[in-house]
């Protein structure tokens, strides 16, 4: 009876083994082992809404190419969707690493999109279109020293991608959450600084190498100076709802892919410092101007840099701000 189920839930979810990182298949087997054997054999089967083709309930992925400015160079996005039946699920924006691998990160965040009923996103900035950290963790903000326009670059691609779910009636949600580890919690910092994604209700950041500080002395990319951010606009950002989440594992000062430039070894010697010093230097040029600060620090014990293992203390912080 057991591997009935099993075979009827692949039967459903045909194709779904060639987005699955290898080594992650245990806990794929384990996942559907789960959900077949809590159902009750005579319950019929829930009706899949005809409305959500372009993201299918379990794993999926469409070709997006619907933002005029980048339609030129269209991007895969994976999906994960626990439950079709849910008008106004959450959406969670999910930035993969410098590796590229959106598919394996919406993996990761099956079990918490489970639990607190997400729908999980996961754009897959593709080197090839947007290269190099200039490419994905800066935004493609400059080519070379010159700044872009903004409508091309690759943060711009999220907004339209939410507007696009809400346009085929994927979901009828009115914001979105977005969360990125390592490399992608550059692309995320970076996003609340320097655009105004109007649908955005949170930020997470997690595990960065990194940062833009908020410093006017510092040059680009590493501060302010030289870059499109001025003073009035980094008051309305110490508003946001912005959370810097860190491992408390993640100290390894000879991490292969830690930036050891000048630079950033001013913001510290690893990762959990460098989150420390972004933050507490946020701070306290907010109180230097006079403005609200609502971003937030939190840590994860006994995790280091891993986007697994930071997925479920994200998850919760999304569902309790994106549900207050």
């Amino acid at each position: 009876m057991i591997i009935f189920l099993i075979t009827q839930e692949f039967n459903k979810m045909k194709n779904i083994l060639q987005l699955i990182p290898f080594h992650k298949y245990q806990l794929f087997f384990l996942t559907i082992l789960i959900v077949s054997c809590s159902k009750n054999p005579g319950e019929p089967e829930t009706e899949i809404d005809t409305n959500t083709r372009l993201v299918p309930q379990g794993v999926g992925k469409f070709t997006f190419d619907k933002y005029l400015p980048l339609s030129d160079t269209p991007i895969t996005v994976h999906t994960y969707l626990p439950d079709s039946t849910i008008k106004d699920i959450t959406v969670i924006f999910v930035m993969h690493g410098t590796s590229r691998n959106a598919s394996g990160y919406c993996i990761d965040w099956v079990d918490p999109a489970r639990e607190y009923n997400f729908l999980v996103i996961c754009p897959d900035i593709d080197a090839n279109r947007f290269p190099g950290s200039s490419g994905y963790n800066l935004g493609g903000m400059y080519d070379g020293n010159v700044l872009v326009d903004s409508a091309k670059w690759s943060f711009a691609l999220i907004e339209p991608i939410f507007k696009y779910l809400k346009s085929e009636n994927v979901t009828t949600s009115e914001t979105y959450g977005i969360y990125g580890h390592s490399a992608g919690s550059q692309f995320v910092h970076r996003y609340a600084l320097f655009t105004n994604p109007t649908n955005a209700k949170i930020f997470i950041a997690a595990n960065a190498g990194w940062y833009t500080m908020t410093d006017f002395t510092e040059v680009f990319p590493y501060g302010f100076q030289d870059s499109p951010m001025i003073e009035e606009n980094i008051k309305g950002k110490f508003g946001l709802n912005l959370v810097i989440l860190l491992g408390e594992n993640d100290t390894d000062p000879n991490a292969s892919s830690l930036r050891k430039t000048e630079e950033a070894m001013r913001q510290g010697k690893h990762r959990f410092e460098r989150g420390h010093t972004f933050y507490n230097r946020a701070n306290l040029m907010a109180d230097s101007l006079g403005v609200k600060f609502n971003w937030t620090l939190q840590t994860v014990p006994n995790v280091g840099h891993s986007n697994f293992g930071m997925a479920p203390s994200a998850a919760k912080i999304l569902f309790q701000r994106m549900n207050n």
